[in-house]
């Protein structure tokens, strides 16, 4: 099952987006994203954050770095998409979820209200606010 939770196979699910299919709502580049955190793909993440992101990092070598340590000490349980929507013109989207996820042995998840902007057609990561 693909790590998204959507009930779905990876192949299905999370990997057209991974091999270059735009999402057509932030929800699915929200669950793409956790996957690709989950599976270690960090040029995903990379791709797909706003360049305005606090997490937008312009050396790539050590957001690269940075991203395949979080990745590699983190087990990704599971994922519960709490709520989306879009803005009015359909530019901004948000997505409340709650991210499973143990660090160091430990409990490290938390809930999210994320923020997208679709920039040239394409859904992008802007930041986070944890509830």
């Amino acid at each position: 099952n693909c790590p998204c939770g959507s009930g779905q196979t990876y192949k299905q699910c999370c990997r057209p987006f991974h091999n270059g299919k735009q999402p057509s709502h932030p929800e699915q580049l929200m669950r793409a994203r956790y996957t690709a955190y989950a599976i270690g793909n960090v040029e995903f993440i990379m791709a797909t954050t706003h360049p305005d992101s606090p997490h937008y990092e312009a050396d790539k070598a050590i957001w690269r770095k940075s991203l395949h340590a979080f990745s590699e000490t983190t087990q990704f349980i599971g994922l519960n998409v709490i709520e989306s929507h879009l803005s009015d013109d359909q530019n901004v989207g948000y997505v409340r979820f709650q991210a499973i996820l143990i660090q160091y042995g430990r409990d490290a998840s938390f809930i999210e209200h994320s923020r997208f902007e679709k920039v040239k057609n394409r859904w992008l990561y802007v930041k986070g606010e944890l509830i």
